[in-house]
């Protein structure tokens, strides 16, 4: 079941001015964390793994696996990509649209692609059909709402939400091309 939570890594914190690429890369951060998870990756191994990993970044790595454990993985996966979408909303009120071609523009664009699919999962999970919803997607992304809907009724909602946090960094991946 999913549940409210709150994540503290990104909720919109008044006094810490992100931008959308500090929302977009500590959201990539954990979710990458769930996934190995959610892979089965035991924390120590996880933990031992990572090069250069400072403090602060094993404590958000001892956070996720906690928060878990004390929920659940679609929980902790809904729970971080709203705080995504709040953290990249509150960027939105405190500087706008970043201009077009820039490298913040790019995470940006993330952003909305997130929100845009964090939504259909919520609605799959709202279990609303999807003709319902069809007509309030972008034409052009209404093929990804069928797919997830074929993806979570055949593996469920966590292999979607996997999806959508592979496709997050696929995204970010195109942003550092430019």
């Amino acid at each position: 079941m999913l549940s409210l939570l709150s994540y503290s890594s990104l909720a919109a914190n008044k006094e810490i001015k992100h931008s959308y690429q500090s929302c977009t890369m500590i959201t990539t951060e954990l979710l990458t964390t769930a996934q190995f998870y959610n892979r089965g990756v035991p924390l120590k191994e996880l933990i031992d793994s990572l090069p250069n990993l400072s403090p602060e970044g094993e404590k958000k790595v001892k956070s996720t696996y906690e928060l878990i454990q004390q929920s659940d993985l679609l929980s902790t996966y809904s729970a971080i990509n709203s705080d995504y979408a709040k953290c990249a909303k509150q960027v939105f009120t405190d500087q706008g649209k970043p201009s077009y071609g820039s490298q913040d523009y790019g995470y940006y664009y993330c952003a909305g692609e997130n929100k845009l699919r964090y939504e259909i999962i919520l609605s799959i999970f709202l279990k609303q059909s999807l003709e319902d919803i069809i007509p309030q997607i972008p034409a052009s992304r209404r093929n990804i709402a069928s797919h997830y809907f074929d993806l979570a009724e055949t593996e469920g909602l966590e292999a979607v939400f996997d999806l959508m946090a592979s496709s997050l960094k696929h995204c970010v991946t195109q942003v550092g091309a430019q």
